[in-house]
């Protein structure tokens, strides 16, 4: 079972993903604000995080550095999971803070598939020790 924790200031954007993903078979957390994050990742550690950009006070992105500069051992991977401008998204990608993006109001098929394939390659970062 592929573990996500689900990270959305919109509780109807996480109730709706969080069902989809359930019914797909993934064990689901949600979390929405960024206070408390850390925590939890320390604690369920997921195999893939969706990541909002815009919470409310701590950005996403802000978010994500702060995980990995606490964590030298952070091995789930970040998908970010936003509205922003699809550009921005490739952007941060592109500088290796996140794995992959995913553009709100997609087809929910193709966000499961993008965690499922993080989902592997996390799993064989493990496996092989990189």
């Amino acid at each position: 079972m592929i573990s996500v924790l689900l990270v959305d200031d919109s509780p109807i954007v996480t109730k709706l993903v969080s069902s989809y993903l359930s019914d797909k078979g993934f064990k689901v957390e949600v979390a929405n604000s960024s206070f408390g994050v850390s925590n939890k990742v320390k604690e369920l550690k997921p195999e893939v995080i969706l990541m909002d950009l815009g919470l409310p006070g701590l950005s996403g992105e802000n978010l994500i550095a702060l995980f990995k500069k606490r964590d030298a051992g952070f091995n789930c991977k970040v998908v970010l999971f936003s509205s922003a401008h699809e550009q921005e998204m490739k952007d941060i990608v592109a500088r290796g803070v996140a794995d992959d993006y995913f553009v709100k109001g997609g087809s929910l098929r193709d966000l499961e598939a993008k965690i499922r394939r993080q989902s592997e390659a996390a799993r064989a970062k493990v496996k092989g020790g990189a």
